[in-house]
């Protein structure tokens, strides 16, 4: 069977899911002629065992998302943040605010955010009508900037860059030349506060806080370039994957009224519920890396230096690891 799979088609988001049971079934490992053989897996396992063996087998260095695997273009101050680091680096770099994100640290923070969302939701019990991915998103970007420690007017901003670096022309594959500039500008932003933070630094525990006074390593800090990139990097994933599947799962359970009244009778529900729309519909599409070395799966030779994506909405839906999950 050939099967065209172009996640940057019109025509493959009419029915993604049609693709990604084709591919699952006859080809598993497909490769992406269009875009400079870059591999793509499909099935649960495979994408499973990519992450498992991932510093053996893969690098980050060149980027995890779409652009620069599959159309070769740079990511600017963004490629010095944390996922674009290997091994022992990434651990490194992770373990400066990984205490910030274990279950108690993020309990504490929960009348706050409660707190948040009734502000959030005030305007809508005026007018009877609520965008819920709008609310979700505003509630997740400035708990995100409380946490790295920067106003909330300047998320806003680097927020409003972002979403016109998301926009898309259909004549264009990837980004715009406005979205290219709105990047640029982001980018700015980020290192000219990050120069800021330098004289004047946010109160502990802000992520900004530590990230300039704590050592990664012994005789080694953060500098500007990643600083800006990771305070970007967590205002972008801090700011869209809550909101979509908490749109998703909203809409979801519209469509299935039986399940809401469940929900609605017992709140305990909630966390299995937003974790099965994850499954069901993921929010993050497709990561990647590059191979370090030569790779074979399902017969298919793989080569240093390949780019390898991998589709999470696929494997999600996979039949050999799910039972019904459609």
């Amino acid at each position: 069977m050939n099967i065209n799979y172009n996640p940057y088609s019109k025509e493959f988001w009419k029915d993604p899911w049609t693709i990604y049971k084709q591919l699952r079934d006859n080809d598993p490992v497909h490769c992406m002629e269009d875009f400079g053989g870059a591999w793509a897996l499909s099935r649960f396992e495979d994408i499973w065992n990519a992450h498992l063996g991932s510093y053996k087998d893969y690098t980050s260095r060149f980027g995890t998302s779409p652009p620069p695997l599959l159309l070769g273009e740079d990511s600017g101050p963004g490629h010095v943040s944390i996922p674009t680091n290997d091994g022992q680096d990434h651990r490194d770099y992770r373990n400066t605010i990984a205490e910030r994100y274990t279950q108690p640290s993020i309990a504490q923070m929960e009348k706050d955010i409660r707190k948040l969302t009734q502000e959030e939701l005030k305007p809508a019990l005026k007018t009877g009508k609520l965008d819920i991915h709008e609310v979700a998103r505003r509630v997740s970007l400035f708990t995100i900037a409380d946490m790295i420690g920067i106003d909330r007017e300047v998320a806003l901003k680097a927020r409003h860059f972002i979403d016109i670096f998301y926009e898309r022309d259909p004549n264009i594959v990837g980004a715009t030349p406005k979205g290219q500039e709105a990047f640029g500008q982001c980018m700015g932003l980020m290192l000219e506060m990050a120069e800021t933070w330098r004289k004047d630094v946010p109160p502990s525990p802000s992520h900004i806080n530590t990230w300039v006074n704590k050592r990664v390593r012994e005789d080694t800090f953060m500098t500007n370039e990643q600083i800006a990139g990771n305070t970007s990097m967590l205002i972008i994933t801090g700011s869209d994957t809550v909101p979509f599947n908490t749109a998703n799962l909203f809409f979801y359970l519209n469509q299935h009224p039986q399940q809401l009244e469940m929900i609605k009778k017992d709140f305990s529900l909630i966390p299995n519920a937003f974790e099965e729309c994850v499954r069901f519909d993921h929010p993050t599409n497709i990561l990647g890396r590059k191979l370090v070395k030569d790779l074979e799966l399902h017969g298919k030779k793989m080569k240093k230096g390949d780019a390898v994506i991998y589709l999470y909405q696929s494997a999600g839906r996979d039949e050999r690891e799910f039972k019904d999950p459609d």
